[in-house]
């Protein structure tokens, strides 16, 4: 007889999801530990310093390699491609929390103004009473286990009453923030994904990636030409990896040729730091970036530089001294991105806003309803951000404009990386200096200021900023196919909140443990006292470069849409005076020529072949970088790190 179901058996939502928030809930403390100990321990690559995160692509590779065996012989547990996603994205969002330019930038900042406060620097006097308490740790006992003061008696574990009793509530206040900061982002971008998605069609490079390994799996290895471009990677990672613990053993291209040695007269010697570096992620990657945006990269690299050298030579030490302002006209760059970003989501903004006061048709009321939970977010999160600033001291005008400035240049760095793909996004343009040129300190105040310096940890360069891994994540379900939105929502909330209190336990942990890093409190915290000290006016060169910039960026713009020719984009303009270029010009120049290649002589036919190769190179210099990570944190040790 038989017993099969006319129909098949639906799967329980609630075990589904439960199977996986399990998951995420185990995964995501290892993970931000993990994160931390290559981060500020030295035993690996700090994952979170390039736009796609290493340890979640290796942690997605191995998954969907034992994903046959699980179905094989543990078919409860095996997971599909959704619970892939949907796991990605929450180790993504943990990354980024615990990472380079986030947790890794907090807590050195947390204790360092009240610790290396001495008679010389004056600190004390100068900004310790507009320091909220309540988000700072000033007992020096507490902090002589963090900095591992010898002349100071301390504990060596965090796991000690008077330490948990210390940071608790500091870890909670600045958590606090950092969710609000990522669901803020989060609504932002249900707000701007189909307008990017659907109607201009973004490509999204850097997506490919987890895109190949979660749809095709093993799969993958059946293709040659992967094979080829895994084993030159991970060889020459394994090789050097070798020299590094022994050096009597031989290495492949160890270190940097230096090309700025032979510019040493002014004024070429105005070039600058000119590394030479191939590092095959970035080949890699930056095979998938369009063209144009990859020769922009590496054009503005020497534009930039070439410019400093015209600059030195005909104007010398004039007015102009500072010349050709790379920071401000990148910063004016960005804005005319962002003021067209805007200008392009006009129509569906005002569809928007107008079904949030009233009803939508009947066809668009899901989506609609969306867009209101969207805006509601936004608001509540915004809202949440500048009340715990008032509360903390600073002004309201001033917290109001920060945020405004923060988010409209998180948001032109998710575009840039949608549209461009740069292996490495580290854009220094921070709201606090924005603001210091364009009002001067006096209007700004010293209580701002002062937790300008705090807030400093979200602001410095976006290299793990979350906000384009969550975009991403909802591409990868589009390509596939899945409907997964609202799971991957939840999943990426539930990340947000363990993750960051995930982060600040691995942090301590790991810093009790090794030696918390002092690094940027120093520098930052010596910004904010010649802030103090020296009263500065508006910076109006600054401003009138900024203008510049911008003016730059609306003419390339402009003779993109008016000329299919035009070589030059915005995006190319502002990675171009980047520091990570300095590391990555040379990787992106050679793969630039060998897609030109390809796609001169074998067409769009060849260059989907040739993609196999350069998604090898990707690979296999992730995997054996995390595995490099790995053995560091088992053995608690330096390891090799290629960047």
């Amino acid at each position: 007889m038989n017993c099969t179901p006319k129909h098949p058996v639906k799967p329980n939502r609630s075990v589904e999801i439960s199977k996986l928030l399990f998951i995420g809930l185990i995964i995501l403390p290892l993970n931000s530990f993990w994160v931390i100990d290559t981060g500020i321990a030295g035993h690996g690559v700090n994952f979170t310093r390039v736009s796609l995160f290493m340890n979640a692509i290796f942690v997605i590779f191995v998954l969907s390699l034992i994903n046959p065996l699980l179905k094989k012989y543990i078919p409860k547990f095996t997971l599909n491609n959704g619970d892939i996603v949907l796991i990605y994205v929450m180790l993504c969002v943990s990354s980024a929390i615990a990472g380079h330019d986030m947790i890794q930038r907090l807590f050195p900042l947390i204790g360092h103004a009240f610790y290396f406060a001495t008679p010389e620097n004056d600190w004390q006097e100068l900004f310790h009473a507009y320091v909220p308490r309540w988000l700072v740790v000033t007992e020096e006992s507490v902090l002589a286990g963090y900095y591992k003061d010898r002349g100071t008696f301390y504990y060596e574990t965090l796991y000690v009453p008077e330490y948990i009793q210390a940071w608790i509530g500091v870890c909670l206040a600045w958590s606090s923030v950092i969710i609000a900061l990522l669901v803020c982002m989060l609504c932002i971008n249900l707000l701007v994904r189909k307008q990017w998605s659907e109607r201009e069609r973004l490509t999204y490079p850097l997506a490919q990636i987890p895109l190949e390994v979660i749809s095709n799996g093993p799969r993958l290895f059946k293709t040659r030409l992967i094979w080829m471009g895994f084993a030159a990677s991970a060889a020459l990672n394994i090789v050097n990896g070798i020299h590094y613990l022994f050096p009597i053993a031989p290495s492949i291209f160890y270190g940097r040729f230096m090309l700025s040695q032979y510019f040493t007269t002014r004024p070429w010697s105005y070039l600058g730091w000119i590394p030479i570096e191939l590092h095959p992620f970035a080949v890699g990657l930056a095979f998938f970036m369009p063209l144009d945006l990859s020769f922009s990269c590496w054009f503005f690299y020497w534009f930039w530089r070439i410019e400093r050298v015209v600059g030195v030579q005909f104007l010398g030490g004039s007015v102009l001294a500072g010349f050709p302002f790379t920071w401000a006209q990148s910063i004016g760059t960005c804005a005319a991105i962002l003021f067209m970003t805007l200008w392009g989501f006009r129509f569906e903004g005002r569809k928007i806003l107008k079904s949030f006061f009233r009803a939508p048709p009947a066809d668009e009321q899901v989506e609609m309803r969306g867009y209101r939970w969207a805006l509601l977010g936004i608001f509540v999160s915004f809202s949440y951000l500048i009340g715990f600033c008032y509360v903390a001291g600073m002004s309201i005008w001033v917290s109001t404009v920060f945020f405004l400035i923060f988010f409209g240049l998180s948001t032109v760095v998710t575009r840039i990386r949608l549209e461009a793909g740069y292996p490495m996004h580290d854009f220094a343009f921070r709201p606090e200096d924005i603001m210091v040129s364009a009002f001067g300190t006096r209007p700004i105040g010293p209580t701002s200021l002062t937790l300008f310096s705090y807030l400093h940890f979200f602001t410095y360069a976006h290299r793990s900023n979350p906000q384009p891994h969550q975009l991403e994540a909802f591409r990868l379900a589009d390509r596939m196919n899945l409907s997964i939105n609202r799971k991957l929502i939840a999943g990426i909330l539930i990340a947000t909140v363990v993750g960051s209190i995930a982060a600040c336990w691995a942090y301590l942990h790991t810093a009790y443990h090794y030696r918390g890093s002092t690094w940027p409190g120093w520098p930052i915290f010596n910004r904010l006292q010649n802030w103090l000290n020296y009263s500065r006016g508006t910076d109006f060169k600054s401003l009138i470069f900024m203008s510049v910039g911008m003016g730059i960026g609306m003419g390339f713009l402009i003779a993109r849409r008016l000329f299919i020719w035009w070589p030059f984009h915005p995006a190319g303009y502002v990675i171009g005076g980047t520091w990570s270029l300095n590391l990555l010009w040379f990787s992106i120049f050679v793969s630039w020529v060998a897609k030109l290649i390809i796609l001169r002589f074998g067409g769009l036919k060849l260059h989907r072949q040739a993609s196999a190769f350069f998604i090898g190179l990707v690979l296999g210099e992730f995997v054996t970088a995390s595995f490099w990570g790995f053995i560091g944190a088992i053995l608690g040790q330096s390891t090799y790190r290629f960047i």
